[in-house]
């Protein structure tokens, strides 16, 4: 898949969209009213996917959220039985007599997590390697900040 620059979590989505034949949506995780909520959410519906996320958060946590919910899809996981509590948490557009599949970062301890993490990571540090243009605006100096964070050794401009 050819990633477009600059990159974009969205326009990676529709990209992978397109290369699935499956309509892919990025939605934002409602309050979670005290709640134990994952931070992503993986919904697969029979026609298309929904991933969930949390809206306070950074451009680059959002991203890893993101990819590990991807990473999932790629992987072929399945989700848990016990996810009905979860959805019905939820906001009421899912539906849960839609839901196709649910999968939701609950516990960290399943290979199925450990592999989605190491593949989100692995799909970062690919993004972090592609060529970009330095940017003056106020956002280009916060992504320049936060990828110099992200890798204290390595590009540092």
């Amino acid at each position: 898949m050819r990633l477009q620059q600059p990159f974009s979590i969205e326009s990676f989505c529709e990209a992978l969209s397109a290369q699935r034949g499956r309509r892919l949506v990025l939605r934002e995780l409602p309050d979670s009213d005290g709640l134990r909520l994952p931070c992503g959410l993986w919904v697969a519906y029979p026609d298309e996917d929904h991933i969930w996320h949390v809206a306070a958060t950074s451009q680059r946590h959002r991203q890893q959220v993101v990819f590990h919910e991807i990473a999932h899809m790629l992987l072929d996981h399945k989700g848990s039985s016990g996810m009905s509590s979860l959805l019905a948490a939820l906001p009421p557009e899912i539906a849960p007599a839609r839901v196709s599949a649910v999968f939701g970062r609950t516990r960290y301890a399943t290979d199925q997590e450990h592999d989605a993490e190491l593949t989100a990571t692995i799909l970062g540090e690919i993004v972090d390697q592609l060529p970009t243009e330095p940017s003056t605006s106020s956002r280009g100096v916060l992504d320049r900040v936060d990828a110099t964070m992200a890798h204290p050794r390595r590009n540092c401009q």
